[in-house]
């Protein structure tokens, strides 16, 4: 009785911690910013008290099923964005495409922090050729080779809309400026807002690379200390860094979402958002005209973070409820930390 009890209780604050992670996308960071932690973890959490409802069905403890069971139904909303069941492409005929590709290029070095080459820096851009090309942590006009002219001839892109020392840059045939925001002096973190003309006509492009959380070589070094009290402070110092950079992603999700609901054009947003799709950073950003393209059309977790945190879904494309998607294609460089995400959109039919 004793241990069916302590079960029962642990389950039950399984399920408690689980529905903590559900309101992250509710709760703004700077009111409370726990439960965006816990988001980051909501996939095993959610997996973890679906075990505990199963086992309690197979031991028919029905009391202790009652809560962990409400808050898989609360799940239940976002368990596409989590793993998704989408559509795949679609075959056959059809008219004017446009691709556009973002990823986030780690200034085109590998894990030990070395340039790779120039061939395989820009393999994936030549293998695809898109109409559109958006990238984050990119090299600026204050790097010894910023690649400007290299990014250009690899993509057949004739422009480039990339503010004076930042390191986001967006590529086309025709750009106009529109607006650029961004947190702090180094050019790092913020987004780019520029209307793009294509076969389609004119699509507004935001490119995103919102707040970073500073918090990788941290996760990289738990459980490498012999000394309790180290691994507590290190610990204790990566919440309060995530919440803080949370905070901050709440505001340029609302600076975004300004941008587009003001459009007077069909709207894509692609990047690094640094926030899993069950933040409140992605819910301000996914206004109801626009989808997440991966959860119609790609199959999985998504996952496109490949650091020392697994599983992380923090790449997007946002594509305009105006635009049919045609195809959706998530890729390695070959270098980066960040798998690169690509998608193909056409005029939707009347």
């Amino acid at each position: 009785m004793l241990v069916r009890k302590l079960i029962s209780l642990l389950g039950n604050l399984l399920a408690a911690v689980t529905g903590a992670g559900l309101l992250a996308r509710f709760l703004p960071p700077d009111f409370w910013w726990p439960p965006s932690i816990i988001a980051l973890l909501l996939p095993g959490l959610l997996l973890l008290t679906l075990l505990f409802v199963v086992w309690c069905f197979y031991r028919k403890w029905r009391k202790a099923l009652i809560f962990p069971v409400l808050v898989l139904v609360a799940a239940l909303p976002l368990a596409t964005r989590l793993f998704s069941f989408g559509a795949g492409g679609n075959s056959g005929a059809r008219g004017d495409t446009v691709t556009l590709i973002t990823t986030n290029v780690r200034a085109f070095k590998n894990d030990i922090w070395e340039s790779v080459s120039e061939e395989l820096s820009f393999r994936f851009i030549n293998q695809r050729k898109p109409d559109v090309l958006l990238l984050q942590e990119t090299r600026n006009d204050g790097s010894d080779t910023p690649y400007f002219t290299e990014i250009k001839e690899a993509s057949g892109l004739a422009k480039r809309h990339q503010p004076t020392r930042r390191t986001v840059a967006t590529y086309a045939d025709e750009l106009d400026f529109v607006a650029d925001k961004f947190s702090g002096a180094g050019g790092y973190n913020g987004f780019l807002v520029t209307d793009v003309k294509t076969k389609l006509g004119t699509i507004r492009v935001i490119n995103a690379h919102l707040q970073s959380n500073r918090i990788t070589k941290m996760a990289g070094e738990v459980g490498t200390d012999g000394d309790m009290k180290n691994e507590i402070d290190r610990a204790e110092s990566m919440l309060r860094s995530y919440g803080a950079a949370a905070a901050i992603r709440a505001n340029q999700a609302e600076e975004i979402r300004r941008y587009v609901r003001e459009s007077p054009h069909p709207v894509i947003i692609g990047g690094d958002f640094n926030d899993v799709p069950s933040s409140y950073t992605y819910q301000r950003i996914l206004t109801p005209r626009l989808r997440d393209a991966w959860v119609e059309k790609g199959f999985g977790m998504g996952t496109t973070f490949t650091g020392p945190l697994p599983g992380l879904r923090i790449d997007f494309l946002l594509v305009d409820t105006s635009l049919n998607l045609v195809e959706m294609e998530r890729f390695d460089t070959g270098f980066s930390d960040h798998r690169g995400l690509s998608v193909e959109v056409q005029k939707r039919r009347e």
